[in-house]
């Protein structure tokens, strides 16, 4: 229990780092943004199932990203096919 809670504490202050980072990109351009919003997202998607529902069934998602997730994971699945032989 105690575990779970320190995890999650973790995610939180993780993403709310990122979330400063990607912040801090928007107003210097030298600092690139996109990173720390998707790692922003990613440590949302850890603490809350909720919001890890509604970005996998999200139309923007669905139109964007699970074409490139589909593509990556049949290429990773080619390699392993070719470093088996």
């Amino acid at each position: 229990m105690i575990l779970k809670l320190v995890l999650k504490l973790g995610w939180i202050l993780l993403g709310s780092i990122s979330f400063v980072g990607g912040i801090i990109g928007i107003l210097l351009p030298v600092i690139p943004q996109v990173p720390f919003f998707l790692l922003t997202i990613w440590c949302i998607t850890k603490i809350s199932p909720r919001f890890h529902n509604w970005l996998l069934s999200n139309s923007l998602y669905i139109k964007y990203a699970k074409p490139l997730i589909n593509r990556l994971e049949n290429l990773k699945q080619k390699t392993q096919k070719i470093n088996n032989k």
